[in-house]
């Protein structure tokens, strides 16, 4: 375990410093490309000498850039639950951000329609769904309006009236560096798609991970632990669990469509001339809230690349 502890701490500090990493390396972590003012992309991979493989996404979001700026699902005024559903595809074709993730826990799973969230959410300052003060859902990400970000609990020294955008999750995987005990919990062990949502140590850089699984050949999955590990590998100091499994999607817009960047792992069926005939094929969940960054076009760049 300190081999391990001791190689992933190396594999930070290589990447913080850009050096090229080996191709034969059982952990392989990308460097950061450009692809809009203030946003950057990077890719991870574990291969088979790791316990598992993971193929992973990373966004990094720089928070002091003007221009970005965050959106969270609106509500949905007058309808029964909190919001309306859609794909993270769906929600960057409505709201024309250029990148995207799915965001908190809701139910009822797994069908689009009408869904409440798990804890607080929140979208351009209004409460979409009110905070958790303990239990399930207490964990936010909160971001106010100049774009100044914390990871924190939603307990009652919260103050949701500060932030202008929130997410909630099921639990802190990072507080200041250091993986709380909690993500080695038994219920947190199981290797899944995941998505987590993590900040720098200084709170400039908001980063995205997704991890796909679930495709043997491919990815399977990671533990809460891992999804951790994946974090600090590309800079975060502290980190939030987001909603998982199939729900895990990150959307980027390319030349004003949206691009698919993982490979989700719902799976829907559609049927020929008989149930022998079915034949599988990749969908994408429809969640009950999404978050989106808008940025500007790098220079050259057409509008929304």
């Amino acid at each position: 375990m300190q081999a391990r502890a001791r190689r992933d701490s190396i594999w930070a500090a290589v990447l913080l410093a850009g050096v090229a990493l080996p191709v034969t390396a059982a952990i392989k972590v990308g460097a950061w490309t450009p692809v809009y003012h203030g946003i950057d992309l990077a890719r991870g991979e574990a291969d088979a000498a790791e316990a598992r493989l993971q193929q992973v996404w990373a966004v990094r979001i720089d928070l002091r850039d003007p221009e970005v700026v965050m959106l969270a699902t609106p509500g949905n005024g007058d309808a029964p639950l909190e919001t309306t559903s859609e794909t993270t595809v769906e929600f960057v074709q409505r709201h024309g951000v250029q990148v995207a993730v799915n965001a908190s826990f809701f139910e009822p799973c797994c069908t689009p329609g009408d869904k409440d969230l798990v804890g607080l959410a929140m979208s351009r300052g209004e409460i979409v769904s009110p905070p958790v003060r303990a239990g399930p859902g207490d964990c936010v990400l909160a971001i106010t309006r100049d774009n100044r970000a914390v990871i924190t609990k939603s307990d009652e020294r919260f103050r949701e009236r500060d932030y202008w955008t929130a997410v909630a999750g099921s639990g802190i995987i990072l507080a200041a560096g250091v993986k709380p005990a909690a993500v080695t919990d038994p219920k947190n062990t199981a290797a899944h798609p995941r998505t987590a949502a993590g900040l720098s140590a200084d709170g400039r850089f908001l980063f995205f991970v997704v991890i796909d699984g679930r495709q043997p050949g491919y990815s399977m999955g990671a533990t809460v632990e891992e999804l951790a590990d994946w974090l600090l590998r590309f800079g975060g100091h502290d980190g939030l669990n987001l909603d998982g499994g199939a729900s895990t999607t990150l959307v980027r817009a390319v030349g004003g469509k949206p691009q698919i960047l993982n490979r989700p792992s719902g799976v829907g069926r559609t049927a020929g001339e008989g149930g022998e005939s079915s034949v599988a094929v990749r969908g994408l969940r429809s969640v009950g809230n999404n978050l989106g960054v808008f940025a500007k076009s790098l220079p050259g760049a057409p509008a929304g690349k």
